[in-house]
């Protein structure tokens, strides 16, 4: 498989309840919002069409959702009428986010200085903040400063290059599609 990203409209909460188990059903009855069971619908119908209806989901210790199969890995995002779901081999991590939220707004919340220059220079504080959702969702084990611990280093041609706790140099593939940009390490 090496990596598949599906990205799909959101349907209405009567067509995902239709196609859903009675486990999603019964794990979106949690949310009070009926846009966050949307959400969790989709991509968990997503999941189930790629993978099988038999396939069981449950989430680690810090609510990143996984499935039963030691050798796939899932990473879901969602952005108004957007979801995706990006299946790997190994560790991966996707966000999408519109490009019609105004990102430059609260820049002091997830970019240093340094940062926010690289922001400028280029005009990409979306690509910026979806990365660091991205790179946030791949290390899996939560408790990170967005702008402490997750740096961005580098832009070229589509790719961040990006650091968590000063690991090694990771590349977060940027791609455009419509108003949503969409980051991925796979």
């Amino acid at each position: 498989m090496s990596s598949r990203l599906v990205i799909e409209p959101i349907a209405s909460e009567e067509a995902l309840r239709e196609c859903a188990t009675a486990a999603d059903l019964a794990f979106v009855e949690q949310y009070g919002s009926a846009s966050r069971r949307c959400e969790v619908l989709a991509w968990r119908a997503i999941v189930r069409r790629e993978l099988g209806a038999e396939v069981v989901i449950s989430h680690d210790d810090y609510g990143a959702p996984k499935v039963d199969n030691p050798n796939i890995h899932i990473s879901v995002s969602h952005s108004r009428d957007r979801v995706a779901v990006l299946f790997s081999n190994g560790v991966c991590a996707v966000d999408i986010e519109s490009v019609e939220r105004d990102f430059r707004r609260v820049a002091s919340r997830y970019l240093s200085a340094e940062e926010h220059a690289l922001a400028e220079r280029y005009d990409i504080f979306a690509e910026m903040w979806s990365a660091k959702e991205t790179l946030y969702k791949y290390y899996k084990k939560g408790r990170l400063d967005l702008v402490k611990h997750i740096s961005i280093m580098a832009y070229e041609s589509g790719v961040l290059r990006c650091s968590i706790l000063g690991s090694e140099p990771i590349e977060v593939k940027i791609k455009r599609e419509g108003k949503l940009v969409i980051t991925v390490i796979d």
